[in-house]
């Protein structure tokens, strides 16, 4: 499960459909039109046995406090709160915390059956484009429990900027870097190109079918709070790790929908630093 609470939205695919449906809405798409979109778009979480239940129920609540909630959609989110195999997983993986999410789920039942609010109005999305030039590297601190946990909180990630990554909404597009991602370390800001170059690069993924690592990510953030937190470190050209596999790449958030991420993005870096394919 990638819950970390029993809450609607304590769960990181909570936190993204709720968001990509409002921002469905913020770009111009009328309600059926973002539902049918969203769930074209979302097929692989739909048909997994857990995130599918999560979908419903948090695009049925989204749709419900909204004034928009769709007979398919609450016809959906009822029939997994009503089957029960969501709950039996929650159950089976700890009493307590299943009584708990019993609870969220009867709580939602309720509500979706209760009179809707007003359709409440929905702002304009406001593009976003990121000013970074193609070189410009950043520090970020690591502070988070998980870091902590770990040893390595104090530590920065070096984030590269290697290109441009356009996200197409509506008639426009948002513009977010793709970037490498290296860790210090220790504790010391790097000063130079020098003292960068011997950091270590962050392994994203690994694809066993072609024995390569995915390094590149694009830096999907547009949240004020985290760039506050990051420290200029210059303009640089670092040599770009190598046997790497350029077929995909994943967007990295600290931020924006998830406080979790910063803890994420580490357990990808402990996972394969040091791994070895066969």
């Amino acid at each position: 499960m990638g819950a970390w609470g029993t809450g609607l939205y304590s769960d990181d695919v909570a936190q993204d459909v709720k968001f990509l449906y409002k921002e469905l809405l913020m770009v111009g798409l009328s309600n059926e039109e973002a539902t049918k979109k969203l769930i074209k778009d979302s097929q692989w979480l739909i048909n997994d046995m857990y995130d599918g239940p999560v979908f419903w129920f948090v695009l049925a609540d989204t749709q419900w406090k909204l004034g928009r909630l769709l007979p398919e959609v609450k016809e959906k989110a009822v029939k997994y709160i009503q089957d029960g195999e969501h709950l039996k997983m929650w159950s089976e993986e700890n009493p307590k915390l299943g009584l708990k999410r019993k609870e969220v789920l009867d709580k939602l039942m309720n509500q979706l059956n209760s009179p809707m609010p007003e359709k409440k109005k929905i702002s304009p999305y406001k593009y976003y484009r990121n000013a970074w030039k193609l070189g410009d590297t950043y520090a970020y601190q690591l502070n988070g429990d998980f870091a902590k946990e770990n040893g390595l909180d104090g530590r920065y990630i070096i984030i590269h900027k290697i290109g441009d990554h356009d996200f197409n909404k509506g008639m426009d597009k948002d513009v977010f870097p793709i970037i490498h991602m290296k860790i210090t370390p220790d504790k010391n800001l790097p000063k130079n190109v020098n003292e960068i170059e011997a950091c270590e690069y962050i392994r994203l993924n690994r694809n066993s079918n072609d024995k390569k690592f995915d390094y590149t990510s694009y830096l999907w953030e547009t949240s004020s709070r985290f760039f506050n937190k990051l420290i200029y470190v210059g303009n640089y050209s670092i040599t770009p790790p190598t046997y790497e596999c350029t077929t995909r790449y994943y967007g990295i958030l600290f931020t924006t929908l998830s406080k979790k991420r910063e803890d994420i993005l580490l357990r990808y870096y402990i996972s394969n630093k040091d791994y070895q394919f066969k």
